[in-house]
């Protein structure tokens, strides 16, 4: 353990031999390192060439700099340092004001050696656990940052402050989207490693803000293709308005990307969209060492077969029925404005699953749909 850093001001002549002689097996035994200064613009410079001096012995009465302008200076400038006062007992008053400036504690000259000793090491065990806060609090904030960078925010905070913050397996409703580039394969074989993988953290940081900023968390990705939720850890009944606000922003923010990509001479990029809404087992699994927060079941699969549905429809996004019969009751304006936006394709059979499902898909200008029709809601 290094030595604390304690700086004596003081302007008296015998007050550096005194505390020097006093505390000369502590400085032996490397517990205190002192420095010291006979007023305050001594300190102040002191301190501006060792910011790391954890505690200061401070004399009201001094020459060029008082300790009372010495401590109103350092609140001004915010500094860590911890003071104890030493001063007369006649200077009561001007000890009080000290202590209201921000200093720890104080002695009465005649100084009792004895009685500054055990004054400084209580304030330093302050100051060692005010630290130890501080780095804990720091550490906190670092892995909630770190959480944040792959977990929406509310999943980095019960991440956080949950000693298992999805509970148990269950079932509920959820929304879920699916959603990856057209022709991204091929690309990727025409383009560097380093290529391919910035234009996937362009991708993925457009299209993850917009399920953020929409109440969802990514599951995971995998390559370009983004798996994401909403109503997760806790169903709030919006979950199918929320996944449709989603991709309908996630088409927007794709043309504004396109839009700046064509600027830079580059390729647009198509994607597409695959949404559904039902029932999912949710929840860890894994080990005890590693766990997995996971999201399963038909719901799940369906969506992903819908995002590759729209390779067939031509079309950036396909809706199943159970979004839109979630939302068609009493849909608030914007979700209303969406759902005219979309048109019924009928049943369509999807690759892995007996039965078909009744899709809707975008009614996008620059798309060829096979077939033309207003949705059926």
């Amino acid at each position: 353990m290094s030595a604390a850093k304690i700086l004596a001001v003081d302007d008296e002549a015998d007050f550096e031999m005194l505390i020097s002689q006093r505390f000369r097996r502590q400085i032996r035994a490397r517990e205190f390192d002192f420095r010291f200064a006979r007023h305050g613009e001594e300190a102040l410079a002191a301190l501006a060439a060792e910011p790391d001096i954890d505690l200061m012995l401070l004399d009201i009465n001094m020459p060029v700099m008082d300790g009372l302008t010495l401590l109103a200076k350092l609140r001004q400038r915010q500094s860590a340092v911890r003071a104890i006062i030493v001063s007369a007992y006649g200077d009561m008053t001007n000890i009080r004001t000290a202590m209201n400036r921000g200093a720890f504690d104080f002695v009465t000259k005649p100084v009792d050696l004895n009685d500054l000793e055990i004054t400084m090491r209580k304030t330093l065990d302050e100051i060692a656990r005010v630290r130890e806060l501080d780095r804990r609090r720091a550490a906190a904030e670092r892995a909630r940052a770190n959480l944040s960078r792959y977990f929406s925010p509310h999943f980095a905070a019960l991440l956080a402050e949950r000693d298992e913050p999805f509970g148990a397996v269950r079932r509920q409703h959820v929304g879920v989207l699916f959603a990856d580039i057209v022709g991204f394969t091929q690309m990727a074989e025409r383009m560097t490693p380093e290529a391919v993988v910035t234009l996937l953290r362009q991708f993925h940081e457009r299209m993850t803000a917009q399920i953020f900023a929409c109440g969802g968390s990514v599951e995971k990705y995998v390559g370009d293709e983004i798996f994401a939720v909403f109503g997760v850890p806790e169903p709030n009944g919006n979950e199918a308005a929320a996944a449709l606000r989603c991709a309908a922003r996630m088409i927007a923010a794709l043309d504004v990307w396109n839009g700046e990509r064509k600027q830079q001479g580059e390729m647009p990029l198509a994607f597409g969209i695959g949404l559904n809404y039902g029932p999912a087992v949710i929840g860890d699994v894994g080990s005890e060492q590693i766990l997995s927060f996971t999201v399963i079941g038909d719901t799940v699969n369906t969506a992903s077969r819908l995002q590759g549905l729209t390779r067939n429809l031509n079309t950036p996004l396909v809706v199943a029925e159970a979004i839109i019969e979630a939302v068609n009751t009493a849909p608030p304006p914007d979700v209303a404005e969406l759902l005219a936006g979309l048109r019924e394709q009928g049943e369509q059979a999807l690759r892995g699953r007996s039965a078909p499902v009744r899709v809707w898909t975008w009614l996008d200008p620059r798309c060829s749909p096979p077939h033309r029709h207003n949705p059926t809601l």
